[in-house]
C-alpha cells in the first residue's frame, strides 16, 4: 500500500545498513524530519567530485575488469567532466534558490513582506 511505503523503505534501509550494505554510515535522520539542512552541508553535497580510485571490480578475476573500467573512465573523462560541471552548476543554483526562498519565508513569517511604501 502507498501509505506503508515510507515505513517499508525505512525498514529495508535499516536491514541493509545492519548488513553493511552502504558504503557511508549515514544515520536515517541525518538531516532531521521537517528541519532545514545547514547551507554549508547542502553546498558540500551540491559539488560532484567522483573518486576514480573507487572504480574497481570485486569479482573473481576482477583485475582485468577493473583495468577495463578505469580505461573507460579515462576515455570518457572529457564527457564526464562536462556532465559533472553542468550538474554541479544546477545543484549550486538550486541551493541558492532554496536559500533565497528560505530567507523570504523567514521575512514573511516575521511580518515583513519586503514591499516598500505600502500603507
Amino acid at each position: 500500500m502507498p501509505e506503508d511505503a515510507l515505513a517499508s523503505a525505512e525498514a529495508e534501509a535499516a536491514r541493509r545498513r545492519a548488513a553493511g550494505g552502504y558504503a557511508a554510515d549515514v544515520a536515517p535522520d541525518a538531516m532531521g524530519r521537517g528541519e532545514s539542512a545547514a547551507r554549508e552541508r547542502l553546498l558540500e553535497w551540491a559539488l560532484i567530485e567522483p573518486d576514480p580510485g573507487l572504480v574497481r571490480s570485486t569479482r573473481r578475476l576482477g583485475a582485468p575488469i577493473t583495468w577495463a573500467k578505469r580505461g573507460l573512465v579515462r576515455a570518457l573523462r572529457q564527457y564526464h567532466g562536462e556532465a559533472f560541471a553542468q550538474q554541479t552548476r544546477f545543484n549550486l543554483q538550486m541551493v541558492a534558490a532554496w536559500t533565497a526562498l528560505e530567507a523570504r519565508v523567514a521575512r514573511l513569517e516575521a511580518g515583513d513582506d519586503g514591499r516598500v511604501g505600502t500603507d
